[in-house]
């Protein structure tokens, strides 16, 4: 497989300052949001990168496509109220379907930061896989939960996990940065996912001492598609 682009998507835009201070401190600032007892959890914390990058996904679409149930995005409601958004339209704001999108999906990016902590092309992880072990789990106890062994899982489920995260993401991208030499503008919604997207591509790297980069991929990966299809209403105050 090819490993996506090594150019910004944001390059020569206007944007371009704001979303490199974004990215930024999107990196800098998440690793000591989940410390505990001075430390932090390899599996929460790349679990945490892809709750970020498959709902800044879906926020994305949603600013450059309002979803339309039935016609370009669908909507599955379980017994326990939760409402779920399913459909070709996100799943695509996650694999890239031309090489000039790898630099924007997350799972070029994310494979990419695999391959580069030394996992062999032919162990990339499947990724129809990861999809439908999402679906199969949701409503299910094990909802929100990787599909890696027992050892490896995150600390909180994926929903939990994003509700402690998101609030970071939200502050990154407005640009104003608590103890920041300096204020940027806000970032717009369409390139919260690029921007997350990228984010994922070192995590992968900095935690392969204990955490192999196949299980860390599929985590990453999984929790990316689960945190994709939540209701806004169920993550953030609206």
């Amino acid at each position: 497989m090819k490993t996506a682009p090594n150019v910004l998507p944001w390059k020569n835009t206007p944007y371009e300052v704001e979303c490199n201070f974004a990215m930024g401190h999107l990196v800098m600032n998440l690793q000591p949001r989940l410390l505990v007892n001075g430390r932090v959890h390899a599996e929460t914390y790349i679990a945490a990168v892809g709750a970020i990058a498959g709902y800044a996904a879906q926020r994305t679409l949603f600013a450059e496509t309002p979803p339309v149930v039935g016609h370009n995005i669908h909507r599955m409601g379980m017994k326990s109220g939760e409402q779920y958004w399913l459909g070709d339209a996100l799943n695509n704001m996650l694999v890239p379907k031309t090489e000039a999108d790898g630099n924007r999906c997350l799972w070029s990016l994310a494979s990419g930061g695999a391959l580069s902590a030394g996992l062999p092309p032919q162990q990339i992880p499947n990724l129809e896989a990861m999809f439908k072990h999402v679906v199969s789990t949701i409503g299910e106890a094990t909802e929100g939960r990787s599909s890696v062994p027992a050892q490896h899982q995150a600390h909180l489920a994926a929903r939990d996990l994003l509700k402690l995260v998101w609030p970071l993401a939200l502050t990154c991208f407005s640009g104003k940065i608590p103890g920041a030499s300096r204020e940027f503008g806000a970032v717009p919604v369409a390139l919260w996912s690029a921007i997350a997207a990228q984010a994922s591509n070192r995590p992968i790297q900095d935690v392969k001492q204990v955490l192999a980069p196949d299980i860390a991929l599929t985590l990453l990966m999984e929790s990316a598609i689960y945190c994709s299809k939540l209701d806004q209403a169920s993550i953030e105050s609206i």
